[in-house]
């Protein structure tokens, strides 16, 4: 079972903010780096975007207990999920596991050949980037309730 003790019931100002800021800052410059070069390229990236918040809250977002039993939510104000998605209470599962990977790895990935044809984009780029995916496994993940996701600390499990 999980060491409960250090688990978190809900998330500060403190550590929302932050979090959001660099999360929704490396797409925005990631898209931005996409239509500085291509307009057609930018606005698949952008559709690409859509989808996977889609997909993210599909597969990832209605298996967390945050919205629905703590009315609480890192990424987004956790009314917009509960309104948007139902609870699902079993395990995420392979395509759910999957479908989340492909999301986060686009998001970061896609951008990557445009970042590299301006060095202030790049920059700005993974000074929101690599906050944004230190701070889950060394922080959030150790403490968060959503057990089956595959990022989530092992030692919970």
């Amino acid at each position: 079972m999980s060491k409960c003790s250090n688990l978190a019931n809900k998330f500060s100002l403190f550590e929302k903010i932050p979090i959001r800021v660099t999360f929704y800052g490396l797409i925005i410059i990631g898209a931005l780096s996409i239509y500085a070069e291509s307009l057609l390229w930018g606005l698949i990236y952008t559709v690409f975007l859509i989808f996977g918040a889609i997909i993210l809250l599909s597969c990832l977002c209605t298996h967390c207990l945050y919205p629905f039993r703590y009315s609480d939510c890192l990424i987004l104000p956790f009314k917009v999920i509960k309104k948007i998605c139902k609870f699902r209470s079993q395990p995420m599962g392979i395509i759910d596991t999957f479908g989340f990977i492909i999301v986060l790895g686009g998001i970061v990935i896609i951008p990557q050949y445009w970042l590299f044809k301006n060095n202030i984009f790049l920059i700005l780029f993974w000074v929101f980037c690599f906050p944004t995916f230190a701070i889950f496994p060394l922080y959030f993940c150790r403490r968060c309730r959503h057990l089956s996701c595959p990022f989530n600390h092992p030692s919970k499990r």
